[in-house]
């Protein structure tokens, strides 16, 4: 089941925060430190519009339904999945992030609102575990209030970082809509998806930076009506980090990055991050050739071919490395140089006898004794 067929192969895509409830965070939630009260936007007379929020103990259904911590948006299958969210306080400035514990490849975002969505938002990724970040997608209901330097057009390039309005207006102002931002978007044809600027579709890190709430005009209204703050926060029902393991091409399954034993527990449809390497290759991402294997430098796995690892040295030697000057000589055919080749054995492949022995004609190649 392992085994890669002709060309590249890849693992499964999946939900990246399954699992990672540990390594999610935000800067801003409602009630952590003691209850705290909220209200909706509610348009009926007689409906309930203000609650109280308390995320000093996680959500449980049973008891404590008034808790929206973070780690409530990470996508269940339960039954009462409608009854939690995570929420933020009355404050612009909010982030949310995902540490991972390894390079994964992205390929898409969705947040699921219960409130308004934000009236600007950002979503940022890091490649070398938070050290820089890169700007993905800007987000805003009016591009050149929010974001005046972002560019507002569709983007002409694969890499081009632009603002959407698409997903910031004011409707609806509840129900989960949804924000959706992927990592390749299926407009522009793709060469090599290997490509240094391609490569923004893996990452360690994603961040949600929301910049601005949608307050309806209410500020003006301040003075005249009770604490009109309360009715706006962020609060989002779910999100999806949709994403698989990066191997390269070379590995279809994958395996949890610490080599955590087969008895501990995983959760059910968690994405590991440790390549089961195919091809003769070895690494984390399946970035290099295994020892034996240096005929010809490492390369990704192609879409037709597999660009497997391999060395040949007939059976005389344990090791072999890559020689560029050598392949340059063989047009490509071959860079693999065996080391200390044994049985009276010599050459690139050990494929000649040394001086003053000769190659038995009734010996195979491979043969330890063929060299007399």
């Amino acid at each position: 089941q392992d085994q890669c067929p002709g060309g590249s192969c890849h693992p499964q895509l999946g939900d990246l925060m399954v699992g990672r409830g540990a390594q999610l965070s935000a800067s801003s939630t409602c009630g952590v430190d003691g209850p705290q009260n909220y209200c909706i936007v509610g348009y009926l007379e007689g409906e309930k519009k203000c609650f109280t929020c308390d995320s000093r103990l996680p959500f449980s259904p049973q008891g404590n339904l008034q808790s929206h911590r973070i780690e409530n948006v990470i996508t269940t299958f339960d039954s009462d999945r409608r009854l939690k969210w995570w929420q933020s306080e009355n404050v612009h400035q909010v982030s949310i992030q995902l540490d991972l514990e390894t390079v994964f490849q992205f390929s898409h975002l969705v947040l699921t609102f219960k409130s308004f969505r934000p009236a600007a938002m950002l979503v940022e990724r890091s490649k070398d575990f938070g050290q820089s970040w890169k700007v993905f997608r800007y987000f805003a209901d009016d591009c050149s209030l929010h974001f005046p330097s972002v560019p507002a057009e569709p983007a002409s390039f694969i890499d081009d970082v632009v603002c959407d309005s698409r997903y910031s207006g004011p409707e609806p102002s509840s129900g989960g809509e949804q924000v959706v931002l992927k990592a390749l978007d299926p407009v522009f044809e793709i060469d090599d998806p290997y490509a240094p600027n391609i490569q923004l579709i893996t990452l360690t890190n994603i961040r949600v930076n929301f910049t601005r709430l949608f307050t309806l005009g209410d500020t003006l209204l301040a003075r005249r009506r009770r604490n009109p703050q309360e009715k706006y926060y962020y609060s989002l029902h779910s999100m999806v980090v949709q994403g698989s393991c990066f191997c390269n091409g070379h590995a279809k399954r994958c395996v949890p990055v610490d080599g955590g034993r087969g008895d501990v527990f995983t959760q059910p449809g968690m994405v590991h991050g440790r390549c089961v390497c195919e091809h003769n290759t070895a690494g984390e991402n399946c970035e290099r050739c295994q020892p034996f294997h240096n005929d010809s430098p490492w390369k990704p796995g192609g879409e037709t071919t597999p660009n497997i690892c391999r060395c040949n040295c007939h059976g005389h030697s344990d090791s072999c490395h890559f020689d560029a000057a050598r392949y340059e000589e063989t047009g490509g055919a071959s860079g693999g140089v065996c080391d200390d080749c044994r049985h009276d054995r010599t050459g690139p492949q050990c494929e000649r006898c040394r001086p003053l022995m000769y190659q038995d004609p009734q010996r195979a190649l491979e043969d330890p004794h063929a060299c007399i």
